[in-house]
């Protein structure tokens, strides 16, 4: 069971804990804050408010939507091959965090841009404002890809080797190491 938990259930609960939390804050900003000029969190500094994002990040590539409804699967199943070909050890939990949140981000805008608006030309809510530093108006989507792409970028450089890059994609040597290694912690283990 507990093999079960941590290869299926945990991923699949928080994929849609994420998507749920994401789609929920879009039903709430299109039911009370659209067509108002929205409110401030904190005045002068964090604000919300309605913003219809027909492109991806920062509004790039706007009325490209066939383009994000045919790559975002693709994007999706990629990200789960990696999840499925990491070895299920702690040592590679903050890679799994970082495939999931990349994942949850990535469905959850992907079912704005199939559902909201014309299909093929639909359109992603965003709702949060930091208006202290003018940055571009984004959503809780985004927000875990972004976290999840920054946490990527530094486990990349400060907590993975290039033999656990090895084991990712397959390499012989890599996983014949780990089968080594794994056969000595067992021979401890029963020693």
């Amino acid at each position: 069971m507990n093999k079960v938990l941590k290869r299926y259930i945990i991923p699949i609960v928080s994929i849609i804990v994420m998507v749920a939390l994401d789609q929920w804050t879009k039903l709430l900003t299109l039911k009370y804050v659209e067509g108002t000029d929205g409110f401030y969190i904190i005045d002068k500094i964090l604000r919300i408010y309605f913003v219809k994002n027909e492109g991806m990040a920062w509004g790039m590539l706007q009325n490209k939507q066939i383009i994000f409804i045919i790559i975002t699967p693709i994007v999706i199943a990629f990200l789960m091959m990696i999840y499925y070909r990491l070895p299920f050890e702690k040592k590679f939990i903050l890679a799994r965090i970082c495939v999931l949140l990349l994942t949850g981000g990535a469905i959850g805008n992907l079912i704005d841009r199939i559902f909201r608006g014309q299909l093929f030309h639909g359109y992603v809510v965003d709702m949060i404002y930091v208006e202290i530093i003018d940055f571009p108006v984004f959503n809780i989507a985004d927000s875990f890809i972004t976290v999840g792409f920054a946490m990527m970028i530094f486990s990349i450089f400060f907590v993975y080797k290039e033999k656990d890059f090895d084991l990712l994609f397959g390499k012989k040597k890599a996983v014949e190491e780990k089968k080594e290694e794994a056969a000595n912690e067992e021979e401890n283990e029963t020693a």
